[in-house]
């Protein structure tokens, strides 16, 4: 089986006084991925461990629940907000993200540094550096969004004090039928907010190319041959097994030969004095123009 994979953009329509909403949610979701950042580094043998693995790892070490109550690094220390459990895994797993990217430009840049030292070269490239400012789109798990139609769908938006919903209308393309809708992203676009939904489908893989012809006789093929002395092209139309069916030459290619010359001639690098003087010298750079045009 293969898989087609595409994303539809869809604008949001909301009230005035619901804006601040979504940009309070943005604030917050990037404290929350800021923060597991921090934790990551500070246990950096996280990176080792699968997705869910890490993400278990990570909510040991900060969410306090009954039968963890005294986290290594408490997250309610640093955002008191009360926060949905697919909110803060949706942070942790945009963490998780910029931390292997991150430590996979690290390593790179040291395997660069030793190996240029190693051969005695000065290694002037920095370091990469964490990042300086979180900006992370908003991936909504289930419990963030519901009651989706064509038309609408609620989100769960942080108000800046307590989580509400609100309902925004869908303007743009429909998801198609047939088509597995993703967990949907809310992406900001300067004053405006949209929804980027990712979709896949699943359908049955083509044979290859070689199998697809060779299994229908009646196919013709058009082999195209360029640039051939005086010809431009070379067409000929085959069967299957190779037999030439018809040809066809297509010429003026020794006017394009000297176009190609005289286009030469004119963007050389060749410093313009050098050119004068090869002029005067042999005349020859000159007359390459003037015989393909009267050819």
């Amino acid at each position: 089986m293969a898989k087609a994979t595409k994303t539809i953009k869809q604008k949001l329509g909301y009230k005035s006084a619901h804006r601040s909403y979504f940009a309070a949610t943005k604030t917050l979701f990037n404290q929350i991925a800021a923060f597991y950042f921090e934790v990551i580094q500070a246990h950096p043998t996280i990176l080792e461990l699968s997705s869910k693995e890490a993400l278990t790892a990570l909510e040991k070490l900060t969410h306090t629940t009954k039968d963890n109550p005294h986290p290594v690094m408490p997250l309610s220390d640093v955002i008191a907000a009360d926060l949905p459990a697919m909110f803060r895994r949706a942070a942790i797993h945009a963490a998780l993200g910029s931390a292997r990217s991150f430590s996979t430009h690290l390593e790179k840049w040291r395997k660069q540094k030793e190996k240029a030292q190693a051969k005695g070269k000065k290694f002037t490239l920095r370091p990469p550096v964490p990042p300086r400012r979180w900006n992370k789109s908003m991936l909504l798990y289930a419990g963030q969004w519901k009651e989706r139609t064509t038309k609408s769908i609620m989100l769960k938006l942080w108000t800046g004090s307590s989580w509400a919903w609100i309902k925004c209308r869908l303007q743009g393309q429909d998801p198609p039928d047939g088509w597995d809708i993703a967990s949907p992203t809310l992406v900001q676009d300067g004053h405006r907010w949209k929804l980027h939904t990712a979709m896949q489908k699943q359908f049955s893989r083509p044979a290859k190319v070689e199998h697809q012809v060779t299994r229908c006789p009646e196919v013709r093929i058009c082999a195209v041959d360029l640039n051939i002395t005086k010809h431009l092209a070379v067409c000929t139309i085959q069967t299957v097994e190779g037999t030439v069916v018809a040809t066809r030459f297509i010429g003026g290619g020794k006017q394009l030969h000297g176009r190609r010359r005289e286009t030469v001639g004119k963007s050389s690098t060749q410093p313009k004095q050098d050119r004068h003087h090869c002029r005067r010298r042999t005349g020859q750079c000159g007359l390459v123009g003037k015989d393909t045009r009267t050819g």
